[in-house]
């Protein structure tokens, strides 16, 4: 019985034609550093088969990626490539991106490949949030400010959407740390803001945002 069974299953692997295009690898770790704006990713194939086979589309997961084929039709035993450009501006963290490639092949129409990002982060805040309750003394509350290439990092204005919230930056000696002070003018109502800091990232501006509120 087990040996019918292994033949059966031989059989079924045997009517299931192999993909033409072969892949050198469909997924990718890729690491970035800070400041960086942009990642790239290489996947190579070759066609394998007698036939030549065409790349009908690559579909991105993400608006945040550019990718097409450098051309069409591959001939047999062609080998090609296909390249992935990823924006990483306002990115941080573990990212998971993906590529749909559909061919005109029979046996495997689409191939996904995958690319996982680690981003780190240029400026840390902590908090994130500053809060008060209503009817609390409206004294000051600070969050800390942290560059983690201070190299790469400048700290410039800070602006708050309502001036029922005041904020001050504050330098601690230490290399790119700093402290944000808010102060509530007063904490008799319950009312929210951001407070807006912009910083300089390699030349490059970029806004963090702080959410503060009496509630």
């Amino acid at each position: 019985m087990k040996a019918l069974l292994r033949f059966l299953s031989a059989l079924v692997v045997a009517a299931v034609p192999a993909a033409a295009l072969e892949w050198s690898v469909q997924g990718m770790e890729l690491k970035t550093v800070v400041g960086q704006e942009k990642a790239v990713a290489v996947f190579p194939f070759r066609n394998r088969s007698d036939k030549p086979v065409r790349i009908i589309s690559v579909m991105p997961s993400c608006s945040c990626m550019a990718t097409a084929p450098a051309k069409e039709v591959y001939a047999p035993g062609e080998a090609g490539e296909i390249r992935v450009e990823i924006a990483l501006s306002g990115y941080v963290g573990r990212l998971r991106r993906s590529v749909a490639v559909e061919t005109d092949e029979a046996a495997a129409r689409f191939a996904d490949l995958t690319m996982t990002l680690d981003i780190p982060e240029a400026v840390v805040l902590n908090p994130r949030f500053l809060f008060w309750e209503v009817g609390d003394k409206p004294e000051e509350k600070h969050l800390e400010i942290v560059a983690t290439e201070p190299a790469k990092t400048s700290v410039g204005e800070i602006v708050s959407s309502d001036p029922a919230f005041q904020a001050r930056l504050e330098a601690t000696g230490r290399p790119g740390v700093f402290r944000l002070w808010v102060r509530p003018k007063d904490t008799q109502s319950r009312i929210d803001a951001t407070i807006r800091l912009n910083v300089v990232l390699v030349g490059r501006p970029e806004t963090r945002v702080v959410y503060v509120a009496v509630k």
